[in-house]
């Protein structure tokens, strides 16, 4: 009877697993090729990339226009999952308080990736321009021409910098190893995964805090110029003392957690497996 109904379960479960599997390893796959994008930029004279404008170098290159829809479909898989995730609870949160944030988080995730997979959507049917772009201060413009709008940036501030704090967390305490069901193999390889993430998760950390900063100046001045996304955050780096070697350290991070997010697509640990 347990036996049919566990089986029962775990069918109704798969087409969740499913979208969560493809999100995390196209996700990956972003993380790898921005890692990629930014270490070029480390060791040579460029400028780094935030997504939008990976996503135009990637439209440039043989296969492009194949490599871009695979991330539009999942990206927009992953979004979808974290949106299942966030109203049916699969993996049993709960309702208090820090399951409701984190199911709100779910929702906030979700809608940051459906954006990421509509901008490689515009861009592989050229109805959109990729590069650099002014996505972020846009998007804080409009925040900013709502009632309250330096009290919502304000609010996106403090939530990307405690975000960015959490990464950070994360990777010191190592929590997430606990979300892997490890088979064998795996298992003899668990410290460089661990490392792995460590790293990912950190790199992360740093992307997070300074968009919050940068969103931040942005509430304070009612100032949409002052905000930004990525690009701006690596940036940032580059133009530090020793920042090559900085944006070095968080480019190569970047790709660790593109592998962080394929141990996810392997291994990651569903609610009842």
């Amino acid at each position: 009877m347990s036996t049919a109904t566990s089986s029962a379960q775990h069918a109704q479960r798969h087409p969740l697993e499913t979208l969560g599997r493809v999100g995390y390893g196209v996700k990956g796959v972003l993380y790898a090729l921005l890692g990629v994008i930014a270490l070029d930029a480390a060791v040579g004279s460029g400028d780094p990339e935030g997504q939008d404008g990976a996503f135009a170098t990637l439209a440039q290159q043989s296969y492009g226009e194949v490599l871009l829809w695979i991330l539009v479909v999942g990206l927009a898989a992953y979004a979808l999952w974290r949106v299942v995730l966030a109203l049916t609870d699969p993996e049993g949160e709960g309702d208090d308080i820090e399951g409701a944030g984190k199911r709100v988080f779910y929702v906030v995730s979700a809608f940051a990736y459906g954006s990421l997979a509509f901008s490689a959507y515009r861009i592989v049917t050229g109805s959109g321009q990729g590069g650099s772009g002014g996505g972020t201060e846009e998007r804080a413009q409009t925040l900013l021409g709502l009632p309250g709008g330096r009290w919502i940036v304000g609010l996106l501030a403090l939530a990307l910098l405690g975000y960015g704090v959490y990464q950070f967390v994360r990777a010191y305490r190592a929590s997430f190893m606990s979300n892997f069901h490890l088979d064998q193999r795996a298992v003899q390889r668990r410290d460089l995964i661990k490392r792995a993430g460590q790293w990912g998760l950190s790199s992360r950390g740093v992307v997070y805090v300074l968009t919050g900063v940068f969103m931040a100046q942005a509430a304070l001045r009612a100032d949409a110029d002052e905000a930004g996304g990525l690009d701006q955050a690596l940036g940032t780096l580059q133009q530090q003392s020793y920042g090559p070697w900085l944006l070095g350290l968080v480019a190569i991070g970047f790709v660790m957690y593109g592998v962080y997010c394929w141990v996810n697509m392997r291994y990651r640990r569903y609610e009842g497996q």
